[in-house]
């Protein structure tokens, strides 16, 4: 049997969510990490979820103002936690602003971290820019990707890299 130290058990259990899905409990990766406090560690990155309501320009000088930039994301397997992680907090309306964005030129979608734009997961018929104006990417936790009016205000998901210890 392997055993622990009970500050590890403690640790884990204060930083981790611990949840029930289908009665089995499921220890999900909303683990603080070396992230800030509020902020879950994810594969050398840091996220958190707002729930306040702005339009993407704010929310991402919200996010500037914090060290970090709206959340970009690289592959599936990130995606998948951002979905998550706001799902814990927002179940009705999963609907939120990551930091993808044409503004610069249309069609070409630059996240604003300045990270490579390498995984999408653009909805049927998406980005469709329709009527005009639609700049910023909105996901949306149920279902995919969506071009959006930019000054519309939605939740949001900031990331930042941890500060070296």
């Amino acid at each position: 049997m392997v055993s622990f130290p009970m500050s590890v058990f403690l640790c884990v259990a204060v930083l981790c969510r611990v949840t029930l899905v289908s009665g089995q409990p499921q220890i999900h990766e909303f683990c603080q990490g070396s992230c800030p406090t509020g902020w879950a560690s994810f594969k050398g990155r840091c996220f958190q979820y707002f729930t306040l309501e702005k339009d993407w320009a704010d929310a991402e000088s919200h996010c500037v103002g914090l060290g970090g930039h709206l959340a970009s994301v690289h592959n599936e397997e990130e995606n998948n936690f951002v979905k998550k992680l706001t799902m814990t907090y927002n179940p009705p309306d999963g609907r939120f602003w990551l930091g993808l964005t044409d503004c610069y030129k249309e069609g070409t979608w630059r996240w604003s971290d300045g990270t490579q734009t390498d995984f999408t997961e653009w909805n049927p018929s998406e980005p469709n820019n329709a009527n005009g104006g639609e700049n910023c990417m909105l996901s949306d936790a149920r279902s995919g990707w969506n071009d959006a009016r930019c000054p519309i205000g939605y939740r949001f998901m900031c990331a930042l890299q941890p500060e070296a210890k």
